[in-house]
Parts: C-alpha cells; sequence; structure tokens
C-alpha cells in the first residue's frame, strides 16, 4: 500500500519538556498569588530505574505510577506491554512511551521498541482522562473496545477525554484496534498531532469505527496526522467548535471527515484516498461521502484539500448530506448548513457527485454559501449538483471536467436572481456538459484544465 504522508524534516524532535514547561507556566500564571506552590516534581518510570536516568521512583504498571504522581509531574514507560486501562485523575501528568517524541507515521515497525498499552482484557479504554493538561507521547495503545467494565466509559476508545480534555496533547501515538482512536468530548485547546489512527472498528455499534470523534469542544487542532482503514470516519465534529483540521492524510478510511452541527472549524490541506474501499461497519453513523457535511454547520472552511476515488456508500466527494438526518434544535425544525465556503479542491474518481447539496423538504441542506476555485474531475455522475430546495448560494471559477452526466447541474428551479432562473448564482465556471443551457450558462465548455 502506497502511504500518503506529510514527511517532517526533523524526524526525532523531542518537545515534550518544552510542552510540559510551556503549560506548567500558563497553569501557574493563572493561580492566586498568595496559593501555596505546588509540590516538586518527580520524575517516575514503568517497570524499573533504568527507563530514564532522571527517575527516583519506579513502578510496576503505568496505573500505579499514575496512582502516586503529582500535578506536573512525568511518568516514563519503558518498551513492553502493558494490559491496563489507565484512569488519569492529575492534572498537568506527561505520560512518555519509549517513542516519546518520535513522529508515529514515520519508521514506527518494529513492537519490540513500543510501550504497548493493550485494554483488551480490561473491558474499558486505554487511558480514561478526568483530569487537565495531561499529555500523552510516545505509545501504542490498542484493545480499546468492549466498556463492560464497571464503570466503564461508553463508547470505550484508545483514549476517552469527557469533560477532561483541556489542554490535552496527544502526541506521535499509534492507536490501533479500538472501537474509536480518541473520544474527545468538551475538550478545549485540545492538540492532536503525529499520530497514526488505523483500523479503529472493534467494539458494537453505533459509536465505533473512527479515528477521532470530538464533540462539544472548543479550539482544538488535529494536525499532521495520519488515518488509515477506520471504516466510518477518520475524524467526526460533532457539535464542536473552532476545531482545525489540516495536513492530515486519509486511506481506506470510510469518510475523510464528517461535520453535523460544527461552527467556525476548517478542513484545510488535507490529503485522501480510496475511501471507502474497505467498506463501511454495518449499524455504525457513516457518511456518503469523504466530507460529509450533515446539518447545521456554519460558518466552516472546506479548502485545499485533495480528495481522490471513493467506493459505495462513499459515493461523494463534498456533499452536503441528509445521511444524518435534516432537522436540529428544539422544537427540531429544518436545519441546512450556512455561511460554509468550499475552495481550491480537487476532487476526482467518486463513483456518485464531486460536489453535491442535496435535497431537503422545505430549506434543502445549503444556503447562503460559496462553492469557488474547485477542480471537480471524472466522476461517476455529475461534477458540481445542486439539488431542489437549496438556495440563495454562489458557484465561481470551477472546473468541472469529465464528468459522466453532467459537469454542472442545478435542480433548484424558478427563484429570483439565480442563473437561469434558479435560485443559485452560476458565475465563470468551466465545464463541458450542463442540464441547463442558454445565457447565461452554468458552466462554459473549455479545455482540459487538469492542475497541479
Amino acid at each position: 500500500m502506497i502511504r500518503l504522508r506529510i514527511m517532517l524534516n526533523n524526524r526525532r524532535r523531542f518537545v515534550i519538556s518544552a510542552a510540559l514547561g510551556a503549560l506548567l507556566v500558563l497553569l501557574a500564571g493563572s493561580a492566586n498569588a498568595q496559593d501555596p506552590p505546588p509540590p516538586p516534581v518527580t520524575v517516575r518510570c514503568v517497570p524499573n530505574l533504568s527507563v530514564n536516568p532522571s527517575c527516583t521512583d519506579y513502578y510496576p504498571t503505568i496505573q500505579a505510577a499514575v496512582n502516586a504522581a503529582h500535578f506536573g509531574d512525568a511518568i516514563f514507560v519503558g518498551p513492553g506491554r502493558y494490559p491496563e486501562s489507565v484512569t488519569i485523575n492529575v492534572s498537568a501528568l506527561a505520560l512518555l512511551g519509549a517513542q516519546a517524541g518520535n513522529d508515529a507515521r514515520v519508521d514506527r515497525h518494529d513492537p519490540s521498541k513500543e510501550s504497548i498499552v493493550d485494554a483488551s482484557s480490561t473491558g474499558s479504554s486505554a487511558f480514561i482522562l478526568n483530569t487537565f493538561g495531561a499529555v500523552i507521547d510516545g505509545f501504542t495503545i490498542e484493545g480499546g473496545m468492549s466498556g463492560t467494565a464497571t464503570g466503564a466509559p461508553s463508547p470505550p476508545a484508545g483514549i476517552y477525554a469527557t469533560g477532561a480534555g483541556t489542554s490535552l496533547h496527544v502526541r506521535n501515538n499509534i492507536l490501533q484496534d479500538n472501537s474509536t482512536g480518541a473520544y474527545i468530548v468538551s475538550g478545549w485547546v485540545t492538540v492532536v498531532k503525529q499520530n497514526l489512527f488505523r483500523n479503529n472498528n472493534a467494539g458494537t455499534a453505533p459509536n465505533y469505527g473512527y479515528g477521532i470523534y470530538l464533540s462539544t469542544g472548543w479550539y482544538e487542532t488535529i494536525t499532521e496526522n495520519e488515518f488509515a482503514g477506520n471504516k466510518t470516519a477518520a475524524i467526526d465534529d460533532n457539535a464542536a467548535g473552532a476545531v482545525t483540521i489540516t495536513n492530515n492524510t486519509s486511506e481506506n478510511d470510510g469518510s475523510f471527515a464528517i461535520f453535523t452541527g460544527s461552527a467556525q472549524s476548517v478542513f484545510s490541506h488535507n490529503q485522501g484516498k480510496n475511501f471507502g474501499r474497505k467498506g463501511v461497519l454495518a449499524g455504525s453513523q457513516h457518511g456518503d461521502a469523504a466530507v460529509a457535511i450533515g446539518f447545521g454547520n456554519g460558518p466552516l472552511v472546506i479548502s485545499d484539500n485533495d480528495l481522490e476515488n471513493g467506493e459505495a456508500p462513499i459515493s461523494n466527494g463534498i456533499a452536503f448530506t441528509t445521511a444524518f438526518g435534516t432537522t436540529c434544535g428544539t422544537p427540531a425544525g429544518p436545519c441546512p448548513s450556512q455561511g460554509v465556503s468550499v475552495t481550491n479542491n480537487k476532487i476526482r474518481g467518486f463513483p456518485e457527485n464531486g460536489i453535491v447539496a442535496q435535497e431537503q423538504s422545505g430549506t434543502g441542506m445549503l444556503e447562503n454559501s460559496w462553492i469557488m476555485g474547485n477542480e471537480v474531475l471524472d466522476n461517476g455522475v455529475d461534477g458540481i449538483l445542486i439539488e431542489v430546495n437549496n438556495h440563495n448560494s454562489s458557484i465561481i471559477d470551477n472546473v468541472a471536467e469529465g464528468n459522466h452526466m453532467f459537469d454542472c447541474a442545478d435542480d433548484t428551479g424558478p427563484g429570483s436572481g439565480g442563473t437561469l432562473g434558479t435560485k443559485e448564482s452560476w458565475f465563470n465556471n468551466t465545464g463541458n456538459l450542463s442540464n441547463l443551457t442558454g445565457p447565461p450558462p452554468l458552466c462554459t465548455p473549455g479545455g482540459r484544465h487538469d492542475r497541479d
């Protein structure tokens, strides 16, 4: 398998000391000047003192070291397999595996050099976070799947953080064979970077098959990660805000990203291919597109991504989709996405449509948005399709060619101010086949415009 990777010039940077130091300064600055100083930082090791020359105490298990730790301590974990579910109740704790500082996407093929936290025998998640400021760096994390243990969080995951994701840093880990790789709810200022999320499909429906599942958090950064074989989605942004998803790769996942009820999020400069090639999971909440945009999003930016090849049911490149329902709020009502910018993406080789705004009764799934500067090529049905009941969006400067039915299609019908009497404004698009013809056209025929 040819993997898509974003390579770093320096593969083996060890950055945890600086990151933890910055976190401690931040936390100390927020404390009252009259508060007593925190206890001195202790370096603890698992399973023995030989793991790191700075160690002053050692413990047979990770959980034993965590139980003994204080605010701001560091725990170094040596190579080996640790059949544990680790619960973290200590703030500003750094857990550093044998591969801390080493990008999980590069040269991490020798299990004997890994600190493997395996929760498969525990009936719970591998790491459970109940506090803030944690750093988890340099582990292989697997087996968070069943959720049968007494008090186990549901759904289980490799890393489970709900209400405790503040200043959580997840770096340089391999998260594999979990129900979900990382399940982060109500996190703030979370950073997930340089991890490998693969084959997280264990457990039971519906909450499984995700690399990362985010919900109701703010200011979260998902960057420079590799996703492979997660059959629901690499990333799900469910009602989270100000999430920045950049410079990630995806291969053989279900969707690359799912958005429902998100606000002020950005999905940009990501590369992915072969969506749905390994199928999707029965009963999972999967989408129908590489980027599946459900109800109630906005503002949202989808820009400068490269999306190539899908297999049913991942049939579209970017879809404003009814797959997750069409209503939200109390009382529930139609809930289209608004203020969405879909710009400068390259989309090709999907069995149905490159970009589609699907139909829902009354209002559609998209309004007051922009589709601009995209290259949409060689898809099985339409290049760009706006179905009925969507309205008031602008489709500008796109190149749509080689699509098997129409390059440009608009079914929105009579409306005020739209192109050819539709409810949308089409301007300066290139394409050979449109379902509506006449001046001004939806698309103007032109030569092949494959871009570098």
